[in-house]
Order: C-alpha cells, then sequence, then structure tokens
C-alpha cells in the first residue's frame, strides 16, 4: 500500500473583493523506501512483544495511537523508516491473519502451523506477552522533534476512513490530516478541499450514528437492568419457597421422629401383652386343673359318704370363684385380642 502524498497547487484566483490568499506551502511528498519498508524477520518478534507490553499507552483518546506507534517505532530504531500509520497496519494486519487462522470460516481447516508467526501472535493475543519487552514512555516522543518521523498520512479514499481498529475506542473522532485553516493557507484547494469536506461530512454522519446506537445501548441496558430487576424478585421468591420446604421438611422429620417413639412404645405394649396373655394361659390351665380337681372332690365325696354342711358350702363358693375368674380370664382375654 503507497502513502497518499499531497502536493503544492497555484492558488486559485479570487474575487476582486476579497483577501489575497496566503501563499501555497509545499507539502513533502514521501519517497518509495517510506512507502514499501517491510520488518525484517528479526524485528517482527520485538515489534508484537512491544505492543503487547505496552498496551497501557493506546487509551483511545485522541493521537494516543500514533504517540503509542512512534515511542515503539523510536525503541526499535525505525522511526525514519516506518510510519505510525504503517506501524498500525502492520499490526491490524497480524491480527486479521491471526484471527482468520484461529477461528476459520465454516468447512475451512487450515492448520494455524502453516502460519510461522501464529504462536507469536497468538500469546500477544491471550496477554502472555505482557513484560516480555521493555515497558515505554510517550514523553519521549513528545519532547522529540518532529522531523525525526515519519509523517503519518493515511489513503485519502473513503475506505480507509473511520476508526482505527482497535487502536481508538469506539466513538472517538478519526483525525484529519488537514484542517480547513490548513488547506486555505497552503493553498490547497479544488478537488482536495472538496474530498475533505466530504470526509468532514462523512465524519459527522458516523459520529451521528454513533450517538444513535448509544442511544440505542442505553435503551438495551434498562431492558436489561429491568429485566434484572425481574430475575431478582424470583429469586428472592425462590428462596423463601426453598425456606419454606426446609420447614415444612423438619416438620415431617420431627412428625417421623415422633411415629418412631410411638411404634417404639407400641412395640412394647405388644411385647407386655404378649406376656400378660402367657401368663393368663397359664392360669387357665391351673383353673382347669383346679376345676378338675373339685369335681373329682365332689363325685368321691358323694358316692363315699356324707359330707358336712360347711364342707358342701366350701365347695360351692371354690366353684363359683372359679366361674367369675373364668369369665374375667375371657374378657380380658378377648381385649388383648383387639390389640
Amino acid at each position: 500500500m503507497e502513502d497518499h502524498a499531497l502536493y503544492s497547487a497555484p492558488p486559485t484566483p479570487l474575487p476582486a473583493d476579497s483577501s489575497p490568499s496566503p501563499s501555497p506551502v509545499s507539502v513533502r511528498p514521501m519517497s518509495n523506501t517510506e512507502s514499501t519498508y517491510k520488518l525484517s524477520e528479526a524485528d517482527l518478534p520485538t515489534f508484537v512483544k512491544l505492543r503487547a507490553s505496552n498496551r497501557a499507552l493506546f487509551t483511545g483518546r485522541r493521537n494516543s495511537s500514533k504517540l503509542a506507534w512512534r515511542t515503539i517505532l523510536k525503541e526499535m530504531g525505525l522511526q525514519g523508516k516506518m510510519s505510525a500509520w504503517q506501524a498500525m497496519k502492520k499490526w491490524d494486519n497480524l491480527k486479521n491473519r491471526y484471527k482468520e487462522l484461529k477461528n476459520p470460516p465454516p468447512g475451512v481447516t487450515v492448520p494455524p502451523e502453516s502460519w510461522r508467526w501464529f504462536k507469536l501472535m497468538d500469546d500477544a493475543m491471550e496477554g502472555r506477552l505482557e513484560g516480555s519487552a521493555k515497558v515505554l514512555s510517550i514523553t519521549s516522543v513528545l519532547t522529540s522533534n518532529d522531523d525525526e518521523f515519519l509523517p503519518s498520512k493515511r489513503p485519502s479514499s473513503k475506505r480507509h476512513r473511520g476508526v482505527e481498529g482497535d487502536e481508538e475506542a469506539t466513538g472517538s473522532q478519526p483525525e484529519l490530516l488537514l484542517n480547513a485553516y490548513d488547506l486555505w493557507g497552503s493553498g490547497v484547494t479544488g478537488d482536495v478541499a472538496q474530498e475533505m469536506e466530504s470526509d468532514r461530512r462523512d465524519i459527522e454522519q458516523e459520529r451521528a450514528q454513533l450517538d444513535s446506537d448509544h442511544a440505542l445501548m442505553e435503551k438495551e441496558r434498562e431492558v436489561l437492568e429491568r429485566e434484572r430487576m425481574v430475575l431478582e424478585r424470583e429469586r428472592a421468591g425462590l428462596q423463601r419457597e426453598l425456606a419454606a420446604l426446609d420447614r415444612d421438611r423438619a416438620a415431617l422429620e420431627r412428625e417421623r421422629a415422633s411415629v418412631e417413639r410411638d411404634r417404639a412404645q407400641l412395640d412394647w405394649k405388644m411385647a407386655q401383652l404378649e406376656k400378660e396373655r402367657a401368663k393368663l394361659e397359664r392360669e387357665k390351665i391351673d383353673i382347669h386343673r383346679d376345676r378338675t380337681t373339685l369335681k373329682k372332690d365332689s363325685t368321691a365325696g358323694t358316692n363315699g359318704g356324707t359330707s358336712t354342711p360347711e364342707e358342701i358350702k366350701e365347695v360351692e363358693l371354690d366353684a363359683e370363684q372359679l366361674e367369675r375368674r373364668q369369665r374375667f380370664l375371657d374378657l380380658f382375654e378377648k381385649l388383648i385380642e383387639k390389640f
């Protein structure tokens, strides 16, 4: 890419009632060595490392990119061979090549290793080269003479206008090579002045578009903020529901423990009832044995002789007690069977 150069032009005649224009000032054209210089294989790693280590110099403010690149070029000793614009374009080309290999289009398979500088650029873009080179300051450039550096002239075609990649932050005004006073004072008129005026209008349109985009982004941010607040409320509601579920779970655990205690107590009572049933069974057997014995004694007394009234009365009382006791045992046994 050859740099665009402006040359002196003869002043345009003015009307009689106008003041004479200042004398024309010639602009130095760039030589072929300035426009065609390429970094050597030894300089390119230093170029990338200095750019990665001095990222803080590229603040996005006006002229910060030009001053930062001049600082890097002066550190490499290339301030007389390469302009800041050329350095910036070289960096953009390296980044574009890296991105093409890092994220190729769908259906395209290109091994990143096919480009020898891919590993170097990958380290630079991922931040692994920070501190690998000297940290510079633009003070040396600010105190230097501008004659030490090549002029950072950009092509005037519309495809080269706009923001300098990621070197200038979004919304910053791109630099114009010459302002209206320079055009008038240097005697540059005609097509060049019209082109510069067209550039100015385009920049104003771009600024208006950026302002519109900024307003749209603010609206979207407000919408996102409202959605975030709704999500916060929903999350608070979910937290309350989770707390209620935890309380219900704790209540269920307490009820389960109470049921377990009641079951254990019921098992103990059942064991006691089993013991009572066994005891009743033994007493029932004893009662049956006593009843049999009484019947035998009664039969023997009737057949063997006379018995006294007291003996007969005692036998009747024992039979009646045994009968009541038997009924009581039957009722108690039925009660146990219900449990």
